[in-house]
């Protein structure tokens, strides 16, 4: 019910948590998570639960990070979003609904600035002032439909967009 501090992490930028997971992006551009691991949001290539930080598999010049529900978000200094964890509706953009243990290109994402987690969707902001989503699509996904999306979908109606955020 106090606050601890986080053993065998230093140098860290950024955080982010997910429901039931924490994520940490240390200066060295690698990632860091622990806690609930059911569906691979941790990225350790295990579904263990880790009471202490692992480090994600196979990431590196990570610049932003970001978490939903069951799943993790990277973004990496070329602009490419990576995300890996629980993707029942499509919220990891590889075209699957596959869940993934450790990190997946999203598909069709590059030049990207911002990354937000929803409870199910991803968002992901463009250089260019424009916004992208993917995963569950309750209207959440903002392209006027309600298809689950398994792959980026552009947001209607929004330009020069300069910050994003994810809710449930």
């Amino acid at each position: 019910s106090t606050p601890v501090q986080v053993q065998g992490l230093a140098d860290v930028v950024a955080i982010a948590g997910g429901a039931e997971h924490t994520i940490a992006l240390r200066r060295d551009g690698t990632v860091w998570a622990w806690g609930g691991n059911y569906s691979g949001q941790l990225g350790d290539g295990t579904t263990t639960n880790r009471s202490t930080p692992v480090q994600v598999q196979g990431m590196a010049d990570v610049v932003a990070i970001a978490g939903g529900a069951e799943h993790t978000i990277a973004l990496r200094r070329d602009g490419t979003v990576w995300a890996w964890g629980r993707n029942g509706a499509g919220q990891l953009g590889d075209g699957t609904t596959t869940g993934r243990l450790t990190p997946v290109q999203v598909q069709g994402m590059a030049d990207v600035v911002a990354i937000a987690g929803g409870f199910g969707h991803t968002i992901a902001l463009r250089r260019d002032g424009t916004v992208w989503a993917w995963g569950i699509n309750d209207g959440q996904l903002g392209d006027g439909t309600t298809p689950n999306r398994l792959t980026p979908v552009q947001v209607q109606g929004m330009a020069d967009v300069v910050a994003i955020a994810g809710g449930f």
